[in-house]
């Protein structure tokens, strides 16, 4: 038992957090030396273009602080440690601004004849169709483009529907059993149509999820210096415990869940009076009262990055 605990921990402690920054541009038509009928012509186009179509915040990220996988097993092994990330969790949505964005890959478990740009690429190799046996059956597994988003961060960053329609609030309750909605990227449109169900597995558990949407063609997300084309991305709900009686599978998928929940960005005052590294102390220091009293092992990241997301038109 504690040896499989260490296999999770290990899969913890190498969470995976991808920076993206900066935000494009559009050009804009010069109209100074255009006949009036084509001026005309122009401005309608104009009034058609979406100015907003690029959102940007300055996030600061949370992470644990756990150093190794004897630390990690042990705190999988306390009986408390679900309620004290829940607790972790519904404390930072209360005193800040949270984000909550993961890149969890779901995994296929079907044999995978889609194109490969939609798998997760690990150090240049792409999971696809690994042959293992599952409870006496045998899976091929490929590992999926995917994010969880919270409700905050789902309608900030990632509004933007091309088909079908975006999550709403009542997508984030989860009761524990039916379908889940999923969100596919616009490149999902030739294999996929709304209403479609697709069963994948989630750290090691299996959900159905129902495609209810679409994204728009051309959505980029980035943090830091990275970009990611949602075209050939799932996006699935972050919802909240159910607080059902769990087995111990159960409550080892809820405790790697809410690591990755809490894995999160918070929005930060950027004060013209503060440098940089002065923000972040402030906010860390906030942060360190919650974890201590909670007995857990969480800090603030030491820089303050530029997340964004915007809709990028190919000629």
């Amino acid at each position: 038992m504690i040896n499989g605990k260490k296999i999770f921990g290990g899969v913890i402690l190498l969470f995976c957090l991808l920076f993206f920054s900066g935000c494009g541009h559009k050009d804009t038509a010069n109209l100074s030396n255009t006949e009036p009928t084509i001026i005309q012509e122009n401005i309608n186009e104009i009034e058609q273009i979406d100015f907003e179509s690029c959102k940007e915040l300055e996030l600061l990220g949370i992470v644990d602080t756990y150093d190794n996988a004897n630390e990690v097993a042990a705190f999988f092994e306390d009986q408390d440690s679900l309620d004290k990330l829940i607790s972790f969790n519904q404390q930072l949505n209360s005193q800040f601004e949270v984000y909550e964005i993961y890149m969890q890959p779901l995994q296929s478990k079907l044999y995978w004849n889609i194109d490969d740009s939609f798998l997760k690429t690990y150090n240049g190799v792409v999971i696809k169709n690994q042959e293992i046996e599952i409870e006496g059956k045998n899976c091929f597994i490929s590992s999926l483009n995917s994010l969880q988003v919270n409700l905050i961060a789902y309608r900030y960053f990632f509004d933007y529907i091309g088909e079908g329609r975006g999550f709403s609030e009542s997508d984030f309750q989860y009761k524990g059993s039916g379908k889940v909605p999923i969100i596919l990227g616009n490149d999902y449109k030739s294999y996929y149509s709304i209403g479609d169900s697709i069963e994948l597995n989630y750290l090691q558990k299996d959900f159905v999820y129902e495609i209810i949407g679409f994204f728009e063609q051309g959505l980029k997300f980035k943090i830091g210096n990275s970009e990611h084309d949602i075209d050939r991305y799932l996006c699935v709900p972050f919802f909240s415990f159910y607080g059902d009686v769990l087995n111990d599978n159960e409550r080892m998928f809820w405790i790697r869940y809410y690591q990755e929940r809490n894995s999160s960005y918070i929005k930060v005052d950027m004060s013209d009076d503060l440098r940089e590294e002065e923000i972040i102390e402030v906010y860390n220091l906030k942060i360190q009262k919650i974890v201590e009293e909670l007995k857990l092992k969480y800090s603030t990241m030491e820089i303050i990055y530029n997340i964004s997301s915007e809709i990028i038109y190919e000629e």
